[in-house]
């Protein structure tokens, strides 16, 4: 017959020697499906995501210092907004091509059909391939901005001095 001391001790270890809840297939089966899961679910978002035609680079255009509620310019800027095949943001107009410097935070999107779109510096679109829009601001020679992409190197560029707004 078991003393005293023996039966407590063998009652304190019971717990350890009874069998685990979950056996080894369990315990598998509780790593492998969630991983399966996510897998499964990260595929499904790969192939919305490949399928939409949201999908844009963002590229850089020549921004000055101007922003809202400075002193505006005093010359009229408008054009067609356009893209050409260095993906340098242009404004078209009866007179020619305007080669803008933008206010300071402006950026654009090209999209995979090749339209650009503008925003300002607070990422509200200002317009699209196509559409007119309207500034005001100065003219004067690209030396004031050395170091910015997509200006002519002889030709005078417009120093967007206003808020650019859509127009027809």
């Amino acid at each position: 017959m078991p003393d005293e001391t023996e039966t407590e001790t063998q009652s304190a270890y019971s717990i350890w020697d009874q069998p685990p809840a979950l056996g080894r297939r369990g315990m598998i089966l509780a790593v492998v499906i969630p991983v399966l899961i996510a897998a499964a679910g990260f595929g499904v978002v790969t192939l919305i995501s490949e399928g939409s035609d949201t999908a844009a680079t963002t590229i850089k255009v020549p921004t000055g210092d101007w922003i809202p509620g400075q002193p505006t310019g005093s010359e009229s800027i408008q054009g067609t907004l356009a893209v050409n095949a260095q993906r340098c943001v242009y404004l078209k107009n009866p007179s020619g091509e305007i080669w803008p410097v933008w206010p300071a935070g402006f950026r654009a999107r090209l999209d995979s059909a090749g339209k650009v779109s503008l925003y300002d510096g607070k990422d509200h679109l200002v317009a699209r391939d196509g559409e007119g829009v309207q500034a005001r601001g100065i003219f004067t020679t690209p030396d004031n901005f050395s170091g910015e992409t997509c200006l002519p190197a002889e030709d005078e560029v417009a120093v967007v001095q206003s808020e650019v707004t859509r127009v027809g």
